[in-house]
């Protein structure tokens, strides 16, 4: 299988940088949000296991954007007020949700127990970007600001912690 390497994804960023961005812009009106779909997109794509099938790659980064676009709008409408059949579906949820079996609040609890083993085994500072981008949610300017390094470095730091992880954890999304 080809492996890209993080300079093949950096020049990927670079040439399609204005275009993904000006795109992602567009469809959510908020330039910081764009700029951390975009990040993402790339980790995405780092993380892809079939980049050997990929036949075009900008196409492709479109598609992963175009599909974290939509999950954010999603998201966002989600949160933007319940009327009173979102209501209604919000208690049967809360229902379905308090009679999960204690199988699978184990099966969390291990998960979670190895994801800090996991997080444990990175560098300080990679461990730090992680837990910054993934579990505080800061944006990657708020990130590059606190921490004084690079989006570039953000980007790969956290392209490594994900990788570290799914290997001993599985799939975090």
């Amino acid at each position: 299988m080809l492996e890209l390497t993080a300079a093949d994804i950096a020049d990927l960023m670079h040439k399609h940088r204005h275009e993904l961005l000006r795109f992602l812009s567009q469809r959510i009106s908020c330039t910081d949000t764009a700029q951390d779909i975009f990040q993402e997109t790339f980790i995405r794509y780092a993380g892809y296991g079939g980049k050997d099938s990929v036949e075009n790659p900008r196409a492709f980064i479109f598609r992963i954007a175009a599909n974290l676009a939509t999950d954010y709008l999603r998201s966002r409408s989600r949160h933007a007020g319940p009327d009173l059949e979102a209501a209604a579906n919000d208690e049967a949820e809360v229902d379905v949700q308090s009679s999960l079996s204690a199988e699978r609040t184990v099966m969390s609890q291990q998960q979670l127990e190895q994801l800090i083993t996991a997080l444990d085994d990175l560098s300080p500072k990679c461990r730090e970007v992680f837990i910054l981008l993934k579990l505080k949610h800061y944006s990657y300017a708020e990130v590059e600001q606190r921490l004084g390094i690079s989006q570039t470095m953000i980007f790969k730091y956290l392209t490594q912690a994900m990788r570290h992880c799914r290997a001993k954890v599985g799939d975090l999304n």
